[in-house]
This record gives structure tokens, sequence and C-alpha cells, in this order.
């Protein structure tokens, strides 16, 4: 039985990782600890066991894992007080700004022992994608655009403060797309980064950029990035290959993969070896969580490992300094 500590009730832990943990028999959820407390009836219910006081939730139980799904401002405090009381950590994105935060939340885990949120890398349509360049099956990839514009994001709350956010709209949601993308293109390192940059009250609101991803067959490919509050656009990002190019929509629950031919004729690409795999957001965090417990218990990496989120950081340090 893993014993699990959960650090921040907001909507993704209560929406998301809550019920998730709570079906899995093999997972007993030791406490919570949040400084709200307008759910602490609803999980005193259930035996679990609700702080609004990190030191006494740490002084009742050592756990093996915790979950943190705190904002950005307030993870190295706490990090600092449970990384000698647990031998694992899942961290709600975003992670770091640059490769130093990235490496002193890292540096005393093993790799397996510690991932990110960037739970899209287990969508059916992402391992299809990822499959399809691994496969060389339309020819090398040699270009990938990125779209995503909602001018219904909110900077409210502490997303308003770059002190308490680290960063604005690229940070928040843009960094879902550029790990997937780094992900699916199985890139090794990145290079001539560029972008250009609106703000708000010092956070980002728009950006354009551009870089470069080396990959593992020693591949270049061209990526090309809009990330921005101030439009909509079609939120998308799509794969450039020879002959064709492949959309996909990262935020869609239950999209599917979308083929145009340079003769103009467009289908859809369903693959049965994925079919297992889901996408909607509780199917695919119960899938994430499960890769991440195996490879706990198996002290063994896998994809989701922490040194695999590496360059999503490099980028991330690349944007903020510019």
């Amino acid at each position: 039985m893993i014993k699990i500590g959960i650090i921040g009730l907001g909507n993704v832990a209560w929406n998301v990782h809550l019920p998730i943990l709570l079906s899995r028999k093999d997972i007993k959820i030791s406490w919570i600890c949040d400084t709200k407390i307008d759910k602490k009836k609803i999980i005193e219910k259930k035996n679990i066991p609700y702080f609004n006081n990190l030191d006494s939730a740490i002084e009742l139980n050592n756990c093996d894992i915790a979950l943190i799904t705190v904002p950005y401002y307030e993870r190295k405090k706490i990090f600092d007080k449970i990384k000698n009381n647990v031998k694992g950590i899942f961290f709600e994105k975003p992670f770091a700004l640059n490769l130093n935060e990235h490496n002193y939340f890292s540096n005393n885990f093993n790799n397996y022992a510690l991932t990110i949120g960037f739970q899209r890398r287990h969508m059916g349509i992402v391992k299809t994608i990822k499959n399809i360049i691994e496969s060389n099956l339309f020819g090398p990839l040699s270009e990938i655009d990125i779209n995503f514009g909602d001018i219904h994001y909110k900077f409210d709350g502490f997303r308003a403060d770059r002190n308490k956010a680290g960063g604005g709209i690229f940070f928040e949601t843009g960094s879902h797309w550029i790990d997937t993308v780094l992900f699916t293109s199985k890139a090794i390192d990145i290079k001539d980064f560029s972008v250009k940059k609106i703000s708000e009250d010092y956070l980002d609101v728009d950006s354009s950029g551009f870089f470069k991803i080396n990959n593992e067959n020693k591949s270049e490919i061209k990526c090309k990035f809009h990330i921005t509050s101030l439009k909509n656009t079609s939120n998308k990002i799509t794969y450039k290959f020879k002959n064709c190019s492949i959309d996909l929509f990262l935020f869609d629950d239950n999209s599917n993969l979308i083929v145009h031919n340079k003769d103009s004729s467009v289908f859809i690409i369903k693959n049965n070896e994925f079919h297992d795999f889901p996408n909607t957001s509780l199917g695919v965090g119960a899938s994430y969580w499960s890769e991440f417990i195996n490879s706990f218990k198996d002290k063994k990496e896998s994809e989701i490992s922490i040194n695999n989120f590496l360059l999503t950081s490099k980028i991330m340090q690349f944007f903020y300094e510019q």
C-alpha cells in the first residue's frame, strides 16, 4: 500500500487527482492539507485527516509520495518542508522557470520518484502521433506549428501577480503545448530560440516564437509557436511532413488526428494500438498515475520521470530570460 499526502485541494486536485486516487486499492491517502476548509467535512467523512497546517500533517504520518498542487510561488517552501519526509513527489504543472529550479527540486531524488502533471503525454492521440513520427510513416517530420489562443483565459487570483504566478499564459498553459511537442518529436536538444512578447502588468499575454529541435534520429525540426490570450486561434499542433500535415487538437476531449494531404483530401487517423489510452481528463489522469505508481514501485525510469522534462524547463528558461 502506497501512502500519499495531498498538498493543495484546488480544482485540479478535487476534480481529477482525488477521485483517481480514491479509486485505487493500492493507494491510501494519508492526509490532505489545504489552507481553505470548505471541503474539510466532505474529506473527513471519508476518514481522511484534513489539515490547514502542513507541519501538523507531517507530524501525523509520513507518506511515500506527496502530491503538490499549490500555486507556483508556494512550491519551494513546501518542498523544503517535505523533501526529507517523502520518497517521491507528483508536482502539478507548471513546474520550473529555469533549469536551476528544475535541478533544485530533482537532485536529491531518484528520477523515477518524481513527475510533473503534463498528463497529455498519456492521451491516445498524443501516443499515436508520436508513433507515426517514430515509424516514419509519412516520411521525416520537418516542421511543427503550435497555436493556442483563448480570450477567456483569466489572469485572476494568484495568476494576476507575476511574483506568485511565475509567468503568464506561456508558463501556465503554453507549457502543456511545448511539452507535448518535445515529447512527440523525441527531442534531445533545442537551439536558436527566439520570441516576441506582449506583456501586461509584467505577465506575458501574447507570444510568437521559433526554435529548432534536434531529436533522437539526428533530425532537425523547425518549430513555431503562438500562445495568446488576446484572440481565439485554431488551438492545435500541426505536424508537417513531406506530402501531408497532421493536426493534433490537444485540449479537445475525444478528438482525432486529422490528416491533410497535399492534394487537399482530408481523413481521420484512428490507431487501434492506442485504443485503450483515453482522451478525457479523468481517463488520462488515471493512466498517468498508473505509470508513475508502477515506476515508483519498480524503481525504474519511464517517459514521465523527472529527467524527461528537462527540455520543457529549458524552454521556460529561454522564454523568460528574453
